[in-house]
C-alpha cells in the first residue's frame, strides 16, 4: 500500500504511572491522518475512569481523581477506540501507548492487533541516511526541531497532535529517500528496542 493512501491514526494515552502490570489509562486521544494531512474534525478525545487512580501522577497529567468521576470506563469505550484506531497506529514511543491499550483490550477477551509506527524510530532512521541526527529525540526536541510550539503537554489529545504533525514533517523525507510504501515504512521502524520488547510482551500481558 501508498503511504498517502494508508490509513494512520496518531494516538496518545495517559496513564496512572509507568507500570503496565498495574497502571491504567485514564486518557485517550486519537487523530486520522489522511493524505498526508490531519482530519482534526474526526479527533477523538476521552478521560477514562479508573479503578486505582495514583494521586502522584497528576503532577505529570493535571488529571485529578475528581476529573474521572463521571467518566466512563474504558470497557465503555472500547468498541468507539476499535472503531477509530482501524489503521496503522502512529505514536512518540508508541510501544508504551500500545502496549497499554492491548493490555485493557485482552481484559475483555479482545486481542487487539494493529500495526504501529514509531516517530521516534523514523527519526532516527532519517538521522541514519542523511547524517542529520536530531539531537534530541523527546517529543520535546522533536517539536523543537520542526518549529512547533508547545502550547500545553502531557494532555492526550495535545501529545497526539503534536505527534501528528511531526508525522506529516516526515513523510516527504521518507519519500525523498525511497519510502513510498506502507511495508517500506513498517520495516525500517519495526520490532521496537529490546527493553520495549521485554517490558510489554504478550506473556506478560
Amino acid at each position: 500500500m501508498d503511504l498517502q493512501d494508508a490509513p494512520f491514526f496518531s494516538v496518545d494515552v495517559e496513564t496512572t504511572g509507568l507500570d503496565l502490570g498495574k497502571d491504567e489509562i485514564i486518557a485517550f486521544a486519537c487523530l486520522p491522518i489522511r493524505l498526508g494531512r490531519i482530519v482534526v474534525h474526526e479527533a477523538y478525545y476521552t478521560l477514562v475512569k479508573s479503578q486505582n487512580y495514583r494521586i502522584d501522577s497528576m503532577k505529570y497529567h493535571g488529571i485529578s481523581e475528581g476529573d474521572l468521576e463521571e467518566m466512563p470506563i474504558f470497557e465503555q469505550i472500547a468498541g468507539e477506540i476499535l472503531e477509530r484506531t482501524d489503521g496503522v497506529l502512529v505514536g512518540h514511543s508508541v510501544e508504551f501507548d500500545y502496549a497499554f491499550l492491548r493490555k485493557h483490550f485482552r481484559k475483555m477477551g479482545i486481542r487487539l492487533k494493529r500495526e504501529a509506527i514509531d516517530i521516534v524510530k523514523i527519526e532516527e532512521w532519517l538521522g541514519e541516511k542523511t547524517g542529520r541526527r536530531a539531537p534530541d529525540l523527546t517529543l520535546e526536541g522533536l517539536m523543537k526541531k520542526y518549529g512547533l510550539t508547545s502550547y500545553y503537554r502531557h494532555n492526550a489529545f495535545a501529545d497526539a497532535f503534536f505527534t501528528a504533525q511531526i508525522f506529516q514533517f516526515e513523510l516527504p523525507e521518507l519519500s525523498q529517500l525511497g519510502v513510498k510504501r506502507l511495508d517500506q515504512l513498517i520495516h525500517l521502524t519495526g520490532g521496537g528496542s529490546k527493553i520495549w520488547r521485554v517490558l510489554f510482551s504478550d506473556e506478560l500481558i
